[in-house]
């Protein structure tokens, strides 16, 4: 997996891209799940209750080739907010935190859905 974190200057906000790699089907391990489920195990990594979660399946017309889609959306106590968008070779993230937050939690996330999910070798943070 590939994963880049971008945070925006004065605004607490930040961006990531993850690339998965070679077989790993992020997206199939999410789909094999009930959104409760899923839902228990995240909260467990977290190790936090969330005051929200959203989760929805679809599809996404991308210049027109459709593929599917699933968004994933936690909102921790602290009223940090992390919305995946995970499609079958990757994903984008977004969040109300700085980038280092940002990255700490969406690898948690991750590695919740599918452990040993080979991470980044080196943290590829930008900031704007």
């Amino acid at each position: 997996m590939k994963l880049s974190i971008f945070s925006v200057g004065d605004v607490v906000y930040s961006y990531g891209v993850i690339e998965f790699e070679g077989g790993e089907d992020f997206l199939g391990e999410i789909l094999k799940r009930e959104p409760s489920q899923l839902k228990e195990e995240l909260e467990k990594k977290l190790n936090t209750a969330f005051t929200s979660f959203g989760f929805a399946r679809g599809g996404l017309d991308y210049k027109g080739n459709e593929m599917p889609l699933v968004y994933l959306r936690v909102e921790l106590e602290d009223g940090s907010d992390f919305s995946l968008e995970i499609y079958p070779g990757s994903a984008r993230s977004f969040s109300n935190t700085d980038a280092e937050e940002h990255y700490n939690t969406v690898v948690k996330l991750l590695t919740a859905i599918q452990p040993g999910l080979k991470l980044p070798r080196a943290r590829l943070i930008g900031l704007a």
